[in-house]
């Protein structure tokens, strides 16, 4: 809208966006009482002055209010995302794989360096028996920066990846 924080304030009902609007609310009052009240108060410099310091006060206060905005859209992606790693999780764990993958490969999209999501990607490609494929996705992940803090995980898998090929070749045998 054209207030600033009206729009934030609607939508979220967030006390920021209330203390931006009050804050334009109280510059605009000002102008007002001294522009058209207090009429001797204000020379046509001072006025036009102010009228400046109006334009500037509601610019920035838009733009406060827009990054505001724009965080909290961003933060309620982040939890739709969560909350997607979480549903994945629920189905991985009950040997839902399809439902997993298609899920994974979702978050995997919107972020290709989730390596939450690359983790639980490599094991359920492990369960799944498609071992390249874990392994893949285990490479791809340690060159990720964050993959150090995954470093035992990764190793882990791998190991597991190694027994379950170790297996599957004598039992072929």
């Amino acid at each position: 809208m054209f207030w600033p924080g009206y729009d934030g304030l609607v939508r979220y009902g967030r006390w920021t966006f209330l203390f931006v609007a009050l804050g334009f609310a109280l510059i605009l009052d000002v102008f007002i009482v001294l522009n058209f009240y207090w009429t001797a108060s204000l020379t046509p410099m001072q006025r036009n002055g102010f009228l400046i310091v109006l334009a500037v006060a509601w610019i920035g206060l838009s733009l406060i209010a827009g990054a505001r905005r724009r965080a909290i859209d961003s933060a309620r992606t982040a939890d739709a995302t969560e909350n997607k790693f979480s549903e994945a999780a629920v189905h991985y764990l009950r040997g839902h794989w399809y439902e997993t993958e298609h899920l994974l490969l979702g978050l995997l999209t919107k972020n290709p360096r989730d390596v939450e999501a690359l983790m639980m990607q490599a094991t359920l490609y492990r369960h799944t028996k498609r071992y390249d494929e874990a392994l893949a996705v285990l490479d791809k992940m340690q060159l990720l920066e964050d993959s150090g803090h995954w470093f035992l995980e990764i190793e882990t898998e791998r190991r597991l990846i190694a027994a379950a090929i170790d297996e599957a070749t004598e039992i072929s045998r």
